[in-house]
């Protein structure tokens, strides 16, 4: 058995942990905080504040035990610790992708992202012996009945049994010779806070603009606005723990969340930089007096799964946040136009009225653009509004005015025809027993207009309501967020949310479903506006570029929330945004590789300060699938492995610009800005500002140097560039 205090929990969270490590579980004795001991066949790992009263985490690692037949023993680690950390801590949630099932005391949670070939699930017994620790105690490959699976109690008491001993042990096992296999580390939100208390933070550190945000009253909606790198997330932060402990301090009972779009921006970035700014965790065991934690961080659909309780009824959410739930969806969608395209009754009816969109429909070098543009449609259109065929609210989109941001569908045939396909995307999840998350969100959103929630409001609610992303949620998300307050929250009409956003950050068309007045009045009365002008992330050349880059941006009425890039930079001097064209595409990636490798190897912090960030999603698939640079880079295909980051040494790492949004690099590569993804006939506006979005959020993740890449069997450079190029903000380099 290995045996880990909560404390202890908390540390290992943050650790940069090998396959070797699970041999031995091995702890150099210099490190501070915590301790191994092994008595037997027990191995104990204990912080500083190891007791008998502590919580534990209790895992099986005998012969038959949680990592001897999985692949990835360091993914299946990290799930453990997390599903420990939410035993502990019941403001943490778990990942709806992880498909977490219950009965009664047990668990299973999915040891790491699922393949064909991997199904492997871990169990966990959430009260062994009626005590309030965690034993993970067996795996399977494929899910098995949770009682079904053997449990060895016997073994789990007696490891519990001898942490008295192991507490009052002087002498622990001798350093092995070599690597440990284990390196302690700050969480990533600690490192892109930066050093500084929330003391220190408020008294010194903040900006004026940021600090006239945080003292704003928590009697209304607030809307904080700024480009890349102006530090809306930090001043969140501050803001946040600001609140919660006036009222702690205060004897109050009012409880907060802190809402992200990425359940990894969450319990990584934020909870870092709250780690960054009270290293006491204070903020993490505040509970009012009814035993409720004061503070709830994590995402709405980890919100909804836990009211709805979908992981009980066998129901799975797809998740839209990474690359394998986005080639699911799209898979789906492709099926359904298949679909459409087959049937009788629409390849006789609505597809021989509309030749155009049938003729795209039919055109397999086209289909991937169309699937694209469907997406988005459903994400942001019939999904968030939850439109069905054959219903009013299917009239009224048919015949209803369309946006210069959305699909190009001109006449209600092409409509129609769209509904069609709609509806058998909708039959296909029926089928698999699947559910979109704007379906969930739906359901959370009647939930929240119940009679058993106007019940439950104002004991599970909330008081104050922060929002990082804003710009990600969708319509019928931002409609939920109102009714989540208890109703004390209220002032005179208005209810303290406190959002934060950048439209042109945003690769979805999310935030624009519905109209803009959500910005302003989202539900909770009139909200204030701050906007943020200083950048503390670029250099003012990389500041340059973005400004230059914001005018190609393309001509939207988005009233008045749209502004003109105007941002200055505090940073010192740097080096100019460079511009590479080469002849092919595998010029382009081995050039790239070979000079991110050598400045992995030359500059603090590594590969994780250096990134590699694709415009194209199915070059980038193709990229990180081929075998000559796969090992070259750590990949990131969704949010949720920002944790990998931490793993990046000597490789650089490897992602698209969404995957890596809230995060900053030393230098950023983005590749393959081509003119072949804007030459598309059917382009409309809406996806040449999503274009022009990811090359806007890709660049700003860039510290001190951007280098720009382009292809001339992709059309050569995008036209997006001519004017950074022609304001010379962007230098063309010749070899």
């Amino acid at each position: 058995m290995l045996v880990i205090d909560e404390d202890a929990v908390g540390i290992l969270d943050a650790a940069l942990i090998e396959d070797a490590w699970f041999s031995d579980f091995y702890v150099p004795t210099n490190t501070e905080g915590v301790r191994r001991v092994e008595i037997g066949d027990v191995v104990y790992i204990l912080s500083k504040k190891a007791d008998l009263e502590s919580n534990l985490l209790v895992i099986n690692i005998g012969a038959l035990g949680v990592f001897k037949s999985i692949a990835k023993p360091r993914s299946a680690f990290e799930r453990i610790v997390r599903v420990a950390l939410r035993q502990f801590d019941r403001s943490i949630s778990l990942p709806v992708q992880w498909q977490p099932y219950h009965e009664g005391s047990l668990l299973s949670v999915y040891a790491d992202s699922i393949g064909r070939k991997n199904q492997y699930r871990i169990y966990f017994d959430q009260a062994p012996s009626g005590s309030a620790n965690l034993f993970a105690f067996g795996v399977t490959n494929g899910p098995e009945v949770l009682r079904q699976v053997p449990i060895d109690i016997p073994a789990y008491e007696a490891a519990v049994g001898g942490l008295l001993e192991a507490l009052t042990v002087d002498q622990v096992s001798p350093d092995p010779v070599g690597n440990f296999g284990i390196l302690l580390s700050e969480p990533l939100g600690a490192q892109l806070s930066g050093s500084g208390t929330l003391d220190e933070w408020y008294d010194r550190k903040l900006s004026g603009e940021q600090l006239k945000f945080v003292d704003q009253p928590l009697d209304r909606p607030i809307r904080l606005r700024g480009a890349p790198g102006t530090g809306k997330t930090q001043a969140m932060a501050v803001k946040c723990l600001k609140a919660l402990y006036a009222d702690a301090d205060a004897g109050g009972d009012k409880t907060i969340a802190f809402l992200t779009h990425s359940s990894a921006l969450a319990h990584d970035v934020v909870r870092g930089m709250f780690y960054a700014l009270d290293p006491s965790a204070r903020w993490s065991q505040l509970k009012t007096p009814a035993g409720r934690p004061k503070l709830w961080i994590g995402t709405l659909y980890e919100l909804a799964q836990e009211q709805l309780s979908y992981e009980k009824k066998g129901l799975r959410p797809l998740s839209l946040d990474g690359r394998d739930g986005r080639e699911l969806q799209g898979f789906m969608i492709h099926d359904a136009i298949e679909a459409v395209r087959t049937s009788p009754r629409t390849a006789l009816g609505v597809l021989k009225e509309c030749p155009d969109l049938a003729a795209r429909m039919g055109n397999e070098g086209a289909r991937k653009a169309l699937v694209e543009d469907l997406m988005n449609e459903f994400a942001c259109v019939l999904d968030a509004e939850n439109i069905r065929k054959g219903t009013p609210d299917a009239d009224r989109y048919v015949k209803g005015a369309r946006e210069a941001w959305q699909m190009a569908l001109p006449t209600e045939r092409h409509r129609k025809l769209v509904l069609e396909v709609h509806s058998a995307y909708r039959d296909a999840l029926r089928r698999e027993q699947l559910l979109s998350m704007d379906q969930m969100i739906a359901d959370f959103g009647r939930y929240l207009s119940t009679h058993e929630w106007n019940q439950l409001r104002d004991r599970d609610g909330f008081d104050l309501i922060f929002v990082d992303e804003y710009h990600y949620f969708t319509r019928v998300e931002a409609m939920t967020l109102h009714n989540l307050f208890a109703s004390r929250a209220e002032h005179s009409g208005r209810w303290p949310l406190i959002m934060a956003y950048d439209l042109k950050q945003s690769t979805s068309d999310a935030a624009l479903g519905g109209g803009l007045e959500r910005f302003r009045n989202p539900g909770v009365g009139e909200s204030v506006p701050v906007d943020l002008k200083q950048v503390f992330r670029s250099t003012p050349q990389i500041s340059a570029f973005l400004k230059d880059l914001d005018a190609s941006f393309p001509a939207m009425d988005l009233e008045g929330e749209f502004d003109t890039y105007e941002s200055q930079s505090n940073k010192a001097d740097g080096d100019l945004a460079t511009l590479r064209i080469f002849d092919t595409g595998v010029q382009l990636i081995d050039d790239v590789l070979e000079e991110a490798g050598i400045l992995a190897r030359s500059i603090d912090g590594g590969g994780s300060q250096i990134a590699i960030l694709c415009m194209n999603e199915e070059l980038f698939d193709r990229y990180r699938k081929a075998g000559r640079a796969r090992d070259k880079f750590v990949s990131v295909t969704s949010r949720e492995d920002l944790r990998e980051l931490r793993y990046a040494r000597m490789k650089s790492v490897f992602s698209m610009p969404e995957y890596v949004a809230g995060l900053q690099f030393d230098t950023v590569f983005l590749i393959h800005v081509d003119q072949a993804d804007l030459s598309d006939e059917y382009l409309s506006q809406g996806a040449r500002r999503r274009y022009v979005s990811r090359a806007y959020l890709g660049a700003s993740r860039a510290a001190r140097k951007l280098v720009i890449a382009s292809c001339m069997e992709r059309g050569g450079t995008s036209a997006i560039l001519d004017a950074p190029l022609r304001n010379k903000s962007l230098i063309q380099f010749v070899t």
